[in-house]
């Protein structure tokens, strides 16, 4: 796919593949993709970044299943996509073998062709809790020590928050 480029007085300018708004390639990173050997992107710096997040996510909680133990739960991964996720207490329990999806490394093939096949076929954690420190904080993601807390993300020893992002002792 091409990108429309043009040159300005200190870099080049292009157009963003993805939302076509225009964005600046420097001399300096120009030589950077060099000395590493990628081509310079296509992407603008906010696209790259929001492509960068969406294999995190701290937000958004879907009712799921445990893929061990059948338990109803939420889960920060849709489960129409095609990931085994375990509830926290399987997840950090000694009743599966965290070695049985392991596989060999194929030279032949593409590493992240690979990579996505392991990560779909090895279980993963439904959140990312302290979950032996959460209490009464069942709809939380990304977080520890919370006490009746309700959707809060990226937090830390909380009691009685709601609704929060980004909080620590609060």
């Amino acid at each position: 796919m091409s990108t429309e480029t043009h040159s300005t007085g200190s870099g080049q300018a292009r157009n963003c593949q993805y939302c076509k708004k225009s964005f600046t390639i420097e001399p300096e990173d120009f030589a950077f993709y060099g000395k590493i050997k990628v081509p310079p992107p296509t992407w603008c710096p906010e696209c790259r970044l929001i492509r960068r997040l969406m294999f995190r996510n701290e937000r958004y909680l879907y009712k799921a299943s445990c893929a061990l133990c059948k338990k109803d739960m939420f889960s920060m991964y849709d489960p129409e996509q095609s990931y085994m996720v375990y509830c926290s207490s399987c997840w950090w329990s000694d009743n599966w073998d965290p070695l049985a999806t392991g596989r060999d490394y194929d030279f032949s093939r593409p590493f992240f062709e690979q990579f996505q096949e392991l990560f779909r076929a090895a279980p993963t954690s439904h959140l990312w809790t302290t979950h032996t420190t959460m209490v009464n904080s069942d709809y939380n993601n990304l977080a520890g020590y919370l006490k009746n807390c309700y959707m809060v993300s990226h937090a830390d020893h909380n009691e009685d928050c709601s609704y929060a992002s980004g909080i620590k002792f609060s």
